[in-house]
């Protein structure tokens, strides 16, 4: 954690777990208003690489009307929207991170939170068959997955997000949803299309310029 983040951690950390609590005590059924989404993404901070309100409000959505295992790979803003709506629910939430530094930062304030039913991961990136992906630990029990919020790893990585469908389709459940954020751009275009050489899918692109998708099974 550079001194800059530390220095204001204990500040963004208050500001976060007031606006978690306001998510978490949101009556069952309901989801994030405009007014939850912006602040959340106020607390946050860091802008310029969060996801979007439009993006935030659409994840947010999906986990109220879903019912299974979350999966995330990468972490960010979302996971503190996933962990606040998942708390006291009985929901398995597990999140993939390769970046060490942004790990330890983020376990921080999960501790710092009390989000203890989050899975937090630090999986190092690793070649596979043609592509890098998060190296899933051994024995890892992963129950039918419902949502997977799907923002990592970063598109210089060698295959970007493919190595979702062939690493972790024996746990997806029939009726996944796949969100994905930066869908305007042509990699992530490309990552949908080789995904339907491991499985019969169907992509829906939303958003005002087509920014993000639903992927789901045919």
């Amino acid at each position: 954690m550079n001194w800059l983040r530390a220095l204001f951690f204990p500040f963004k950390a208050m500001l976060l777990a007031k606006v978690c609590v306001r998510l978490r005590d949101k009556p069952m059924g309901n989801s994030p208003s405009g007014i939850d989404i912006l602040l959340l993404a106020l607390a946050w901070g860091n802008l310029g690489y969060a996801a979007g309100l439009s993006y935030l409000r659409h994840v947010g959505g999906h986990v109220i009307r879903s019912k299974g295992a979350v999966l995330e790979c990468g972490s960010g803003a979302t996971t503190l929207l996933v962990g606040a709506l998942t708390r006291d629910r009985g929901r398995q939430f597990i999140v993939l991170e390769h970046n060490k530094t942004w790990y330890d930062y983020l376990r921080k304030i999960l501790d710092y939170l009390e989000f203890s039913h989050i899975t937090l991961l630090y999986t190092p990136l690793v070649d596979y068959d043609g592509y890098r992906w998060y190296l899933i630990p051994q024995g890892l029990v992963v129950n039918k997955i419902s949502l997977v919020i799907c923002d990592g790893p970063p598109s210089s990585n060698p295959g970007g997000r493919y190595g979702l469908l062939p690493t972790m389709m024996e746990h997806l459940g029939e009726k996944c949803v796949i969100l994905m954020d930066d869908t305007h751009r042509r990699a992530e275009q490309h990552i949908i299309d080789a995904w339907t050489e491991c499985r019969c899918l169907k992509a829906n692109r939303i958003g005002r310029f087509g920014t993000h998708a639903e992927v789901v099974f045919c």
